[in-house]
């Protein structure tokens, strides 16, 4: 009886272990502090750039860019990386500048393509891997609108 008690509880503490250690590393688009309280009339910049261009693209969101901006946000989940420094292909760089008095967000989500996003002041300077496929591209039909 003693031997199963003791499986049972080892068993216990190393799920416990292994689950805490997965919503660690498992960052939910709304584990972002200010992204639920985007509102439609929170003034968002996106400047969009290419790595080593200086030139830079900047698009000035309206209502609908930015209620579809908050759920791609919202609906994708992001991987922390322990590592201070990153490799990535994507060539495209993004600047998502969110300010909102009212609501009191004042964010910057800096974004490499598809592949990495950077929050200013959250996740200890760290960079998150962006697990949806759909990124990049919904980012540009966000963009796209603007034109």
């Amino acid at each position: 009886m003693k031997k199963s008690l003791k499986l049972i509880i080892g068993t216990v503490i190393v799920i416990v272990f292994c689950l805490i250690i997965y919503s660690y590393f498992n960052v939910s688009g709304d584990e972002i502090a200010g992204v639920a309280n985007i509102t439609t009339s929170s003034n968002i910049v996106i400047e969009k750039s290419y790595q080593g261009d200086t030139k830079e693209q900047e698009y000035v969101l309206n209502a609908n860019q930015i209620k579809m901006l908050k759920t791609l946000i919202l609906q994708t989940d992001f991987t922390r990386n322990l590592s201070t420094a990153i490799r990535f292909n994507d060539k495209d760089m993004y600047s998502i500048v969110i300010n909102d008095n009212e609501a009191g967000v004042w964010l910057t989500i800096h974004c490499i393509g598809n592949e990495w996003i950077s929050i200013a002041n959250q996740f200890n300077g760290k960079h998150l891997k962006v697990n949806n496929p759909n990124w990049k591209s919904t980012l540009e039909e966000i963009l796209v609108l603007s034109k």
